[in-house]
């Protein structure tokens, strides 16, 4: 199932009470969402300055050694990067994973804006005031456009080290337009991306099945994952950031630096593109398009995975991240 016909489903569901169901939904969220990201984040972390927004970063490992620094995907958090990070540490790498805001512990823009150039330019500016000035990426799902905005946009060889896709939604298959679609216009209405984000993106009631719909070894959506994924969505107010960013989920292929194939052409860097087999939001057909664009790239499947393989073949996943972490630390 897609995220386009996930969120329809939830609209249609939405549109019969409306009014009466949304207001509970919204009411109950604001009663479990009282949380203040400051006092609650977790130990160790940091908050850094990202120019509208504080980006919350956790760090391990030697601070003089060279950066793998991880983004997540929709719905995610830095959190869910801990076994790649300890993968990291244990190969001599500072692991560094971020929440992009709205998601995690990050303090979101009171703008509200969410586009991926806006997105782009608080991840660099983050990097730049955390001391990383050159690092391998690893980005998952929809944190891969923003990572690859800010890559593209400011082009820095001295930047990347190496980079990691794991089942990235660059949407580079869609026609490029101008304008929202439709249900991104219906989205861009607070009476309706609120109770959406409130009734069903943030509460913990939906966890299990919003996870489910991602990947494809169900059974591997376990009690301790979903733990991880639900600490988050009692912060304070997380249905609205969610709200504010959620039609950028739809965005179309745009005009930004990220949107064009041929700046795909131009990467020098060393690419793996690391891909669930089994992955039905981005196929693997997407991961096939991304090595014909870029020069060199390699596609490492991962066997009965799907659109989360770290989640679903952790062992499988963590060998193939340390192979291609070996592969790229810098020789002394």
């Amino acid at each position: 199932m897609t995220i386009k016909r996930l969120l329809t489903y939830a609209l249609l569901a939405l549109a019969g009470g409306v009014a009466v169901v949304g207001t509970v939904a919204v009411w109950q969220a604001e009663a479990r969402q009282t949380g203040k990201r400051e006092a609650l984040a977790p130990e160790g972390g940091e908050f850094v300055d990202a120019g509208d927004a504080q980006v919350f970063m956790q760090r391990s490992g030697s601070r003089d050694a060279p950066a793998v620094v991880f983004l997540h995907g929709t719905g995610s958090w830095s959190e869910t990067w801990r076994a790649s990070m300890a993968t990291a540490t244990s190969l001599g790498y500072q692991a560094i994973a971020l929440d992009m805001p709205p998601f995690g512990y990050s303090i979101p823009p009171a703008s509200g804006e969410y586009d991926k150039q806006q997105q782009a330019a608080r991840l660099r500016r983050a990097l730049d005031n955390a001391g990383i000035r050159r690092a391998v990426f690893v980005a998952h799902s929809f944190g891969a456009a923003p990572l690859m905005e800010a890559l593209l946009s400011t082009p820095d060889e001295g930047r990347v080290q190496a980079l990691v896709l794991v089942d990235a939604a660059l949407g580079l298959d869609q026609a490029q337009g101008q304008g929202d679609s439709m249900l991104q216009s219906l989205l861009r209405w607070r009476w309706i991306s609120q109770p959406l984000a409130a009734g069903f993106l943030t509460n913990p009631a939906h966890t299990e099945k919003l996870l489910k719909s991602f990947v494809s070894e169900k059974d591997k959506v376990t009690p301790a994952w979903l733990q991880v994924y639900q600490q988050p969505l009692a912060l304070e107010a997380s249905y609205r950031h969610v709200a504010a960013w959620l039609p950028e989920l739809l965005a179309r292929r745009g005009h930004a630096a990220s949107d064009f194939p041929d700046a795909y052409g131009r990467i020098a860097w060393p690419v793996t593109l690391l891909w669930g087999e089994t992955d039905t939001i981005t196929p693997l057909s997407q991961a096939e398009n991304l090595q014909r664009l870029i020069p060199g790239a390699q596609i490492v499947r991962i066997p009965r995975a799907g659109h989360i393989p770290q989640v679903e073949e952790p062992e499988l996943f963590q060998e193939a991240l340390a192979r291609i972490l070996r592969d790229a630390k810098p020789r002394r």
